[in-house]
């Protein structure tokens, strides 16, 4: 399936007018915060105990939006392991200490959740995976789940690398690409993710939407681009790409915020699920709100981090998720959204 853009506009705004009327309205606010949407999230990411990173970052959004959520560390580490440059400061942790689950631990905490019958679970989220046979164990645990509840939606950020390279193993892209993938209901991957899944260098929008609808013919229903598609972004702006099985792509514009941080894509990822969710799939509107949180959120980190640029301290390219917590239940932002339609 190949996309082509036929025709774009601006997505209607007018459904952000009643966040804003509920921010100022203290009444509603307790009772939004009081839904319950009986959603259990098995959340299978790594974990940091010190800053921001997989688990550590999608457990909170998630718990915030009224989600139960059960977490298995893929890693356990003391602090993330990323290189990240903030202006011209160096910032990565001169250390990193922790351990990995392997394959086999990963499959007794499972059996125990089912020996007890509690493997219940309206979503299955996963983002970074360190070795080929725990990856391969992910499949079975999601092949079990989707077996006994096929409502089961399974959530995967296929997390292999970035920026043309990879920071996991090269072993796992067949992993992903062949057994992962088909099992996946929606699909976060980064254009270079996504360029190695299927093949195809990204690097204009065209190669980005053909690279989606082989995604599709392999049985993804929703893919998120989440950034990276170079050809298609300047140095004020980024674009996002959204798109469902039956031909519909959306293309999301955003400004471009000064810094990079580790964990961005986790947070993506949890909010992606909430707003689905309360969407009822309403991908277009699901990942506006989505971004919106983003923009502030990163926003929010980025300000810190240039107060802070004189400190020459790792903590302050850590993300300000808990300062954001007013931003991830209710974005206040809009983000422009055009429709490309496949004309065939």
């Amino acid at each position: 399936m190949s996309f082509w853009p036929f025709f774009s506009f601006s997505l209607v705004k007018s459904q952000w007018n009643p966040i804003k009327r509920l921010m100022s309205n203290s009444a509603s606010i307790i009772k939004e915060l009081e839904k319950t949407p009986n959603r259990r999230v098995l959340s299978i990411q790594s974990h940091v105990v010190h800053g921001y990173a997989g688990n550590k970052c999608s457990v909170f959004p998630l718990q915030l939006h009224g989600f139960e959520v059960d977490a298995i560390n893929s890693v356990q580490f003391s602090n993330h392991a990323g290189n990240i440059e903030y202006l011209t400061l160096p910032t990565r942790y001169q250390h990193v200490k922790g351990q990995r689950l392997t394959d086999k631990e990963l499959d007794e905490l499972y059996e125990g959740l089912k020996l007890n019958n509690i493997n219940k679970y309206s979503h299955v989220l996963t983002g970074y995976c360190g070795n080929v046979t725990f990856l391969q164990k992910i499949a079975d645990v999601v092949k079990d789940l989707k077996n006994n509840n096929p409502n089961t939606r399974f959530f995967c950020d296929p997390v292999m690398g970035d920026n043309g390279r990879y920071y996991t193993p090269q072993e796992l892209m067949p992993i992903y690409r062949d057994i992962i993938v088909p099992l996946a209901d929606v699909l976060t991957p980064n254009a270079f993710e996504l360029g190695e899944l299927t093949g195809i260098k990204i690097e204009t929008e065209q190669d980005c939407l053909k690279a989606i609808g082989i995604l599709h013919q392999k049985g993804v229903s929703t893919i998120v681009v989440t950034s990276g598609v170079t050809g298609a972004q300047t140095s004020e702006f980024l674009r996002c790409y959204a798109s469902i099985r039956d031909g519909i792509c959306y293309r999301f514009t955003f400004p471009r915020l000064q810094g990079q941080f580790v964990g961005t894509g986790d947070v993506f990822a949890s909010l992606l699920v909430v707003w689905l969710d309360a969407l009822n799939g309403n991908i277009a509107d699901a990942v506006r709100r989505v971004l919106s949180s983003m923009q502030l959120l990163i926003r929010r980190t980025s300000e810190f981090a240039q107060s802070e640029v004189d400190s020459n301290s790792q903590r302050m390219c850590e993300l300000r998720l808990i300062q954001s917590r007013k931003e991830l239940l209710w974005p206040d932002e809009s983000i422009e959204a055009n429709i490309i339609v496949d004309e065939m």
